[in-house]
């Protein structure tokens, strides 16, 4: 089930967060603060997949970034809990009739996708499941953008490309390219990717 987040979650959100990170690398730099990490400033909504009381994913919306004019708004935070992977996650939105979930859904095939990432964060997963988990997470975000009549815009380092080939499939497009300011995971400036919708 995917379901707005509530601050009762942030902690799981955060434990969450810390096996991604110990398993993938994601995020590259562990924060300082996780849980101001996952509320950052500017932040609209957030939204976890739940597996009955068990918080298995993270995604959310934030408002603009000087460095991307081009969106109104930035999806960010996406990651998925490596125990997840591969179990189906989208029921709530298929439930709810979202139009962003359908549009996800039929973007491109259900295949598996090993280390599909939003806005820099990893969501990998082991099959079609999996897939629904990230498009499940990514379109209630699309859905709140839609709503609030924002431009949609994400990032993703160059590191992370089977994330990138996930979001073409979805249609995403990529406008810009820049050199960021942190390292990637291979200890090198990262080379960020701008993505409009």
């Amino acid at each position: 089930m995917i379901r707005p987040r509530v601050p009762g979650d942030l902690g799981a959100c955060v434990d969450v967060l810390r096996a991604v990170h110990e398993g993938d690398g994601y995020p590259a730099n562990w924060p300082n603060d996780p849980g101001a990490w996952l509320t950052p400033e500017g932040m609209i909504k957030a939204w976890v997949s739940a597996d009955g009381a068990e918080i298995t994913g993270h995604v959310l919306l934030r408002g603009a970034d000087p460095g991307f004019p081009a969106a109104d708004g930035i999806l960010a935070r996406l990651f998925v809990a490596p125990h997840a992977r591969g179990r189906g996650a989208a029921e709530g939105l298929r439930a709810r009739g979202s139009r962003a979930h359908t549009e996800v859904r039929g973007a491109g095939p259900a295949s598996r996708v090993p280390g599909v990432e939003a806005a820099g964060s990893l969501v990998s997963g082991s099959g079609g499941a999996q897939v629904g988990v990230a498009a499940g997470l990514m379109a209630a975000v699309e859905e709140e953008a839609a709503e609030r009549g924002l431009r949609l815009g994400l990032d993703v380092a160059d590191s992370r490309r089977n994330a990138m080939a996930f979001y073409e499939r979805a249609g995403w497009r990529r406008v810009a390219s820049v050199r960021a300011d942190w390292l990637d995971v291979d200890g090198r400036p990262a080379l960020v990717h701008y993505y409009l919708r």
